[in-house]
């Protein structure tokens, strides 16, 4: 069961979706981005099921990226890492340049495109993966260690992560475009092919990869 109940946050955030699509600038769009993610992660914890350690939730300081010390941020982390990872391997075979972002800018040598790419594939790849291991047991605070006084990833951890995302990834879904199976693997390609046929004028419009 869940810790809490997020129903709430989730009427808010289809609220702020409706707010995304009707963006005239970049600027207003990460606005609403911004009080998304702030929602979001407020209730994240909330995903966590009651039977995993306590440790996951009680040391949650909220969303923290580079510098995070808490074992449920470090887990993000480094899911999202192989995440960003998988986007580059499939705009570099679509022949694009990952770092060529649209709303991401490549600085710091940042893979701008490829986290672009990544955004619409953070949940059910990248949270999905850490949450579904640490809620079935495959993930606990025995695969963390403290350094420095600060979580950081055992090799078993890592091992435990990659293996689920690996497995996620070879799930077939229905592509919501094109309506055929393929796997979450296969749909990141597609997706990255989608944003070739935007710059060589061969698609109409981008449309992203959506969860009902």
């Amino acid at each position: 069961s869940s810790r809490a109940d997020v129903t709430e946050q989730v009427r808010t955030l289809r609220s702020l979706t409706r707010a995304a699509r009707a963006a005239l600038t970049s600027r207003e769009l990460f606005g609403v981005e911004g009080e998304a993610a702030s929602i979001y992660f407020a209730g994240f914890p909330g995903m966590i099921a009651e039977g995993a350690s306590v440790s996951f939730v009680d040391g949650w300081p909220g969303r923290m990226g580079r510098g995070a010390s808490d074992s449920l941020n470090v887990g993000l982390n480094f899911v999202y890492g192989l995440l960003v990872g998988e986007c580059i391997r499939a705009l570099t075979a679509a022949g694009l340049d990952p770092h060529a972002g649209v709303l991401h800018s490549s600085g710091r040598n940042k893979p701008g495109m490829a986290l672009d790419l990544m955004e619409e594939f953070r949940v059910p790849l990248g949270d999905a993966v850490l949450v579904g291991a640490i809620n079935n047991g495959e993930l606990t605070e025995a695969m963390f260690t403290s350094v420095l006084g600060g979580a950081r990833l055992r090799d078993s951890g890592r091992r435990t992560l990659v293996e689920a995302f690996e497995r996620r990834l070879a799930i077939a879904i229905t592509h919501p475009v094109f309506g055929y199976p393929a796997t979450w693997r296969r749909t990141i390609e597609i997706q990255a092919r989608m944003i070739l046929g935007m710059f060589d004028g061969s698609q109409a419009r981008y449309v992203g990869v959506r969860l009902k």
